[in-house]
């Protein structure tokens, strides 16, 4: 059976500094910022890994759950999902700040899904949970009146 790799990428401005990486770093602030995420399981949590299982709600009768682990390095945080969603097969994602870039926060997912799963729709929905997820944890959004 075929796959297909999506690569979707954004950026937000966000204040210089390593608290927008903060925010992203933490499962509270997940918690809070997020609608949709229902509670995480954390396994384990140090100040530079995170594995984790969180629940969260995808318009299904029950929430849908996926395992996660979180590397933390000075300037980005790399995801890897041990258990993706329900119709995906791989998924990986990165949060990262530049110095050639102050007050810029970067944003990756990669996922891998069955050519039969895709839909544009779907792409769509994909990368609009990646803007909505940055913009509430960062508290900016992209399309703020300026």
């Amino acid at each position: 059976m075929s796959e297909i790799c999506l690569n979707l990428v954004t950026k937000q401005k966000v204040s210089s500094g390593p608290g927008a990486l903060a925010q992203i770093w933490s499962l509270d602030h997940w918690l809070s910022a997020l609608d949709r995420v229902c509670d995480i399981n954390r396994i384990s949590e140090s100040a530079i890994r995170q594995h984790f299982t969180l629940f969260f709600d995808a318009d299904r009768p029950e929430p849908d759950q996926v395992e996660v682990e979180r590397i933390r390095l000075a300037d980005r945080i790399k995801v890897m999902h041990l258990i993706p969603p329900p119709n995906v097969l791989a998924l990986s994602a990165q949060w990262w700040t530049e110095t050639a870039h102050p007050g810029v926060l970067f944003a990756s997912r990669h996922l891998l899904i069955e050519e039969d799963a895709y839909t544009p729709d779907m792409a769509r929905k994909m990368f609009s949970l990646l803007r909505e997820n940055i913009d509430r944890l960062t508290g900016m959004s992209l399309c703020a009146p300026k």
